[in-house]
């Protein structure tokens, strides 16, 4: 026995041209078939990218400070040099999609100690002082673009802090193409009847389904995102506290 059953996206194609009954059980798409289902199902996996957490596409990133060096760009061809925090030898060029927590760490100790860094909106981050000011950062706004994300670092790190401190930022990835009718798209186990629930809902327009049978095909891939969704979340409890920088007392006590 084991739990490691997959299955790759010519499979899940194939099961989905079943369900919109246009593909008997044993027989094998064509090419130009498979090509259109492969593009509908890669622009899914991008809308993808946007609902829920991912929790599994959650990275840590490693990105070294560079003395007086405020914006680093994240992902695409002209990417700063960023690492997995578990393969931090291999440069990634993958745009992170949100930054969710950031801390700094401190090399130069033994053990090494880990300060968080503050995230803040664009407005906040607009608001700060000088941004060229230099010392340690103690707060980062990640600005998304289109091509790549820009990370602003306040303070703007001088030597010492591009010498002993590493950044690391933990990030929502986005998720995989589908490049190969071979390859398997990233995604749990759990989420494969999901994709091929969606891929038959996304094509069944272009094969003309009739309403009630689509109406079937969509509920149920809704279902399914709904079930995922609800359990694709944090095991463990959140908690707030106040943010006191724009609460605290003046020199009067008020």
């Amino acid at each position: 026995m084991s739990s490691t059953y997959s299955v790759d996206s010519i499979q899940i194609i194939t099961l989905a041209l079943g369900k919109l009954g246009v593909l008997e059980i044993g027989d094998t798409p064509d090419t130009n078939t498979i090509n259109n289902a492969q593009m509908t199902l890669n622009l899914f996996i991008k809308q993808c990218n946007t609902d829920g957490l991912k929790l599994w596409k959650n990275s840590e990133l490693i990105i070294p400070l560079v003395a007086n060096q405020t914006q680093y760009i994240l992902g695409g061809s002209t990417s700063t040099l960023m690492y997995d925090s578990l393969a931090p030898t291999v440069p990634i060029t993958d745009k992170p999609l949100k930054a969710i927590q950031g801390f700094y760490r401190n090399i130069s100790t033994t053990p090494y100690i880990d300060t968080p860094l503050l995230l803040v909106s664009k407005q906040e981050y607009n608001m700060l002082g000088s941004k060229f000011s230099t010392g340690i950062a103690n707060t980062l706004f990640y600005d998304p673009k289109n091509l790549n994300g820009i990370l602003n670092v306040y303070l703007t790190p001088d030597t010492t802090a591009s010498t002993n401190i590493e950044l690391h930022l933990v990030c929502q990835m986005p998720l995989n193409d589908i490049n190969n009718q071979t390859d398997i798209p990233d995604f749990p186990i759990e989420w494969m009847n999901f994709l091929v629930w969606s891929l038959a809902d996304e094509l069944a327009l272009q094969y003309g389904i009739p309403m009630n049978h689509r109406q079937e095909l969509a509920g149920r891939a809704n279902g399914y995102r709904e079930k995922l969704t609800n359990w694709d979340v944090e095991a463990n409890s959140t908690f707030f506290a106040p943010d006191f920088r724009s609460t605290s007392k003046n020199s009067y006590g008020h």
